[in-house]
């Protein structure tokens, strides 16, 4: 199945074909035009839907090619590498999910087939003006009445708010009567079949990143819809929100993967060409130890995504603890990148136009929102800080188990149900869970050409303070909440109080577990990738990072840093993604597919 994930992202590469070619509809030259423009990229839509990228939102129980979690991370990838606004603008599609999570039969296939037949364009509507976050306190109303419901209020800021066909949004349907986390419902709104009253967009915001993007508003005014039109029984709209985020997460990280890739491509080919002090810029020690890292950091990112996408399969009920921990991490990991990046690339950094690498730029820009939106990094640490509890009671007691499944990206998965995920996973992580097998299986291997025993002996060292440490933290968690209980009480007008110091734990932990994913998969697929996999000096590095997403200039012995930069550029020249297998790019000056859709070309 993964063979498969990275041949369906080949073959989505040559379908949009080399986004250095400014003729092809998904270029970076023109992506750059358009954002100036602040226009939505409609051509690169055009040529993504043409391949039918809709159909691997939709499960093949239901007629569509949602074989593989993996799928959509590469996709996702393979657009967000070009032009966030395009990704951003059709992975909207993702939303459709909610009715493969809270709808019934005959809603599902009606939906399927909606989403099959092509030009759907689902937006989600939580967010209200005045309170972002706090769903719980949103005042839009879905009456009841006649087998229908009135909906009445407005949704903002909304990707797609007034571009879109197909609306996911929260009504209120309880009364103050009604508990606060049972007053909302989940409607999935056609536009087109809404009976009387209007639906409008809102006007678009200028906004820092994503310029192309119709990040705007949508207002319902006594607008009627059937009552088929809600998700879910009455009441149940919260849960099945926060479980639909759980899933979106986790598909987050694609974005990051993309726009990380991007920035580190177009930093370490321009400083290759550039000469400054007599030779090539990238070979500045500092710029050298500079790329490496964040090369280092693309691969543990990637370890990160691809270990997630696996647990979807495997571990669905544990993503309310794992889609927060997956989100936020790899997310700080090419943001420290772009940071690094920036300071590397110096001036050239700031301008925008196309002949001063203006793509850098733009993805800095773009790649930021990864951070902010389907719940923001305050919102996923308060979420894991919140569970924390759980995670510590729960920690040690998981079964004797073979994590070959999750770990070894050959093993075949089971298929991918969303609907199994939970708003409350009991503590359960089953990373962390494998951390004792990973270490006893570390212990167990012989000393190789390219991993003598040193090396061996460090990566032990090192597997052993990672299983400290999530002692320590989780063993943090009690006493923190001993000492916030002890405390005088503190005047506050806010009902959230999550202790800060719990907040901190949930860093903490989200850079080990991204430690831990790392470990999991160089440990059950070195037999089979590459030399530069295989050895671990790569895997040295990462777990030896206080904080694995941060780095600083003198961290890197001088061989790994060249043994890294050396690995970086010989993906650059291969023309592959910044990765720990080979995944071919589109060849240089290879120009987009035409005629017919891909669908129907694989048909």
């Amino acid at each position: 199945m993964n063979q498969s994930s990275t041949a369906l992202a080949e073959a989505f590469e040559d379908w949009l074909g080399d986004p250095a070619t400014e003729w092809n509809s998904l270029s970076f030259a023109g992506a750059l035009e358009l954002d100036e423009r602040d226009e939505l990229p409609a051509a690169g839509i055009d040529q993504v839907r043409a391949f039918g990228f809709n159909r691997y939102f939709v499960p093949e129980r239901l007629g569509g090619d949602l074989r593989a979690a993996e799928d959509i991370l590469m996709l996702t990838r393979v657009i967000a590498r070009r032009d966030m606004n395009v990704a951003v603008s059709e992975s909207t599609q993702v939303w459709m999910m909610l009715a493969w999570i809270g709808g019934d039969a005959e809603q599902q296939a009606k939906w399927a087939a909606t989403v099959l037949h092509g030009g759907v364009v689902p937006c989600l509507a939580y967010s209200e003006p005045g309170h972002g976050a706090d769903l719980a306190a949103n005042r839009f109303t879905a009456t009841p009445d006649a087998g229908q419901y009135v909906l009445s209020g407005e949704k903002w800021p909304i990707n797609r708010g007034r571009t879109s066909t197909h609306v996911v949004l929260l009504g209120t349907t309880g009364d103050e009567g009604t508990p606060a986390k049972r007053r909302q419902s989940m409607f999935l709104v056609d536009r087109s079949q809404v009976v009387s009253g209007e639906v409008t967009g809102v006007p678009r915001v200028p906004t820092y990143g994503l310029r192309g993007c119709d990040i705007s508003g949508i207002a319902f005014d006594d607008a009627r819809v059937d009552a088929s039109a809600r998700l879910g029984t009455e009441g149940e709209g919260l849960e099945l929100a926060l479980r639909g985020l759980l899933i979106t997460r986790t598909f987050c990280t694609g974005l990051s993967l993309g726009t990380g890739d991007t920035m580190l491509r177009t930093v370490a080919g321009f400083l290759s060409d550039r000469v400054l002090y007599d030779g090539p810029a990238n070979e500045i020690p500092y710029v050298t130890e500079s790329l490496a890292n964040a090369y280092l950091s693309l691969l543990v990112a990637e370890c990160e995504s691809l270990v997630a996408m696996r647990g979807l399969h495997l571990y669905t009920e544990q993503f309310s603890i794992w889609a927060n921990l997956a989100k936020v991490q790899v997310a700080r990991l090419v943001d420290f990148n772009s940071k690094v990046l920036s300071r590397t690339l110096g001036a050239r950094y700031f301008m925008r136009s196309a002949e001063h690498v203006g793509t850098f730029q733009k993805m800095l820009r773009d790649g930021a929102v990864v951070s902010v939106f389907d719940g923001s990094e305050p919102v996923c640490l308060d979420s894991l800080a919140l569970q924390l509890p759980a995670l510590a009671k729960a920690h040690g007691h998981t079964p004797d188990e073979d994590w070959r499944r999750l770990y070894d990206l050959r093993a075949e998965l089971p298929a991918f149900e969303p609907d199994r995920v939970s708003v409350f996973g009991r503590g359960r992580d089953a990373t962390f869970a494998s951390l004792p097998a990973l270490i006893g299986r570390l212990a167990g291997l012989s000393p190789s050409a390219g991993c003598d025993e040193d090396r061996l002996a460090a990566l032990r060292g090192r597997a052993e303070e990672l299983r400290q440490e999530l002692d320590e933290l989780l063993a943090r968690v009690q006493e923190v909440r001993q000492w916030t209980a002890g405390l005088p009480a503190q005047p506050s007008a806010s009902a959230k109080s999550t202790p800060p110091r719990l907040i901190r734990v949930a860093e903490e932990l989200s850079a080990l577990h991204a430690k831990v994913a790392a470990l999991g998969v160089w440990l059950f697929n070195r037999d089979h990738l590459e030399e530069f996999f295989a050895d671990g000096e790569w895997l040295e590095a990462a777990l030896a990072r206080r904080q694995i997403h941060q780095y600083e200039a003198g961290d890197l012995d001088p061989s790994t840093a060249r043994h890294l930069f050396t690995r970086m550029n010989s993906q650059l020249a291969d023309n592959e993604f910044f990765s720990v297998r080979r995944v071919r790019m589109a060849e240089p000056g290879a120009r987009e597919a035409a005629g017919r859709d891909h669908a129907s070309t694989a048909a």
